[in-house]
């Protein structure tokens, strides 16, 4: 599709641009949404709020996030797909730092 742009005496004529973005490979999908509230998931570093690549799945705490909206701890399964973390999902070392409120 066309715009044409209008100056005093002359129409110019541009074309949007088509060539598709690259994404790096480490980028995370563009829709992630929590399973339990439908927010958009955004992944950043909690401390400094830099945007982070996706997490390892299956990895432990490296694998959690936590949403923003409703506050309910996720983890990451693999390609972009967040499930809820229950109880059951917890190994040793998780419940052992817990007591240790880590």
């Amino acid at each position: 599709m066309r715009y044409p742009i209008e100056t005093p005496g002359m129409v110019e004529t541009l074309e949007p641009e088509t060539t598709p973005v690259e994404t790096p490979a480490d980028a995370p999908p563009l829709d992630m949404r929590c399973p339990v509230c439908g927010k958009k998931l955004r992944l950043h570093d909690p401390i400094t709020g830099e945007p982070r690549p996706l997490p390892p799945a299956g990895k432990g705490f490296s694998s959690r996030a936590k949403c923003t909206g409703c506050g309910t701890i996720l983890y990451h399964r693999g390609d972009g797909v967040w499930h809820v973390l229950l109880d059951d999902d917890l190994t040793d070392e998780d419940r052992a730092l817990d007591k240790l409120q880590f």
